[in-house]
């Protein structure tokens, strides 16, 4: 119990980042990463209600600009989250500069760690929704990148289908087809679309 009695005398000012102290110093760090998971969850906020494009390759979901990398920019900012204010927290207790940089460097890991499992559960979770290739025939939408002719690959169009989805696709005809051409699903697989021109 002693050991959080520092804390109970906290006050606004002791939350101040600053250079002149180490508690400072871990207290500056802990702000920014604050203030950047913030900025980050406002920004996916508003992306969901936005309504973001759905890449769609193979027959694997993920969103566009999915962050699901390990060393991905939410699981760096929890690490410094952790890093920051266990730090704070150590050098407030009394702890010497090298003992609060160990107890900081394992809160920051353990943080890395757990927001980066977190989203892999989650993208994991979206990946194991089953899109049904056979709702999109007959589906219409736009070329996004040029089809070459005759079922050549290389092609991609998007389509609305409750979501924007864009999806490697052919076509047979003679001639390629540009960008913003409309098109209508004729057949459809894990691995392409087969489209025509509308």
């Amino acid at each position: 119990m002693q050991a959080f009695l520092p804390f109970l005398a906290l006050s606004g000012s002791d939350f101040a980042p600053d250079f002149d102290s180490v508690r400072g110093v871990f207290c500056a760090i802990a702000w920014l990463a604050t203030a950047l998971a913030v900025l980050m969850t406002v920004i996916s906020l508003f992306a969901e209600v936005g309504g973001g494009d759905v890449d769609i390759h193979t027959g694997d979901s993920d969103t566009s600009g999915g962050d699901t990398g390990i060393f991905s920019l939410r699981a760096i900012i929890g690490f410094f989250l952790g890093f920051g204010w266990a730090g704070f927290a150590a050098a407030q207790v009394g702890c010497g500069p090298l003992t609060a940089l160990a107890v900081s460097v394992a809160a920051g890991l353990a943080m890395f760690g757990l927001v980066a499992a977190i989203i892999r559960a989650i993208y994991g979770l979206k990946s194991e929704v089953a899109l049904d290739y056979n709702s999109l025939i007959g589906k219409t939408g736009t070329v996004y990148v040029t089809l070459p002719p005759k079922g050549e690959p290389g092609g991609q169009v998007q389509i609305a289908a409750g979501q924007l989805l864009t999806m490697p696709a052919i076509q047979l005809g003679e001639t390629a087809l540009p960008a913003q051409t409309s098109i209508r699903v004729t057949a459809a697989a894990a691995s392409h679309l087969t489209v025509e021109k509308i």
